[in-house]
């Protein structure tokens, strides 16, 4: 008889290991299932913040642009006057165009 429990005892061992080891895989899978949402959260957050800074940088560039092309203008109509200035006859100087 001891070879026939023998022969019984390794299905039995292997269906018993092979029920722990789903049983751990599932355990596992569970618990990163419910690790997701705070990390989708922590991510989320992230995302959020980086986005936020983006638009203030943004909005700086923008506002720069904003007073570099008043300068612009400023200047050109500095340019203008200036060349009408110099001009004989009063014709508008026309300088060439920017590159």
């Amino acid at each position: 008889m001891a070879v026939s429990e023998s022969a019984e005892f390794w299905p039995q061992a292997l269906a018993g290991g092979l029920g722990a080891a789903l049983g751990v895989v599932g355990t596992v899978l569970v618990a990163l299932v419910n690790r997701q949402p705070p990390m989708a959260a922590l991510v989320d957050a992230r995302i959020r913040t980086l986005i936020e800074s983006y638009e203030r940088h943004i909005g700086d560039l923008r506002g720069q642009i904003a007073r570099l092309e008043t300068r612009v203008d400023v200047l050109k109509k500095e340019l203008d006057a200036a060349a009408k200035r110099k001009a004989p006859g009063g014709s508008a100087f026309v300088p060439p165009p920017a590159a």
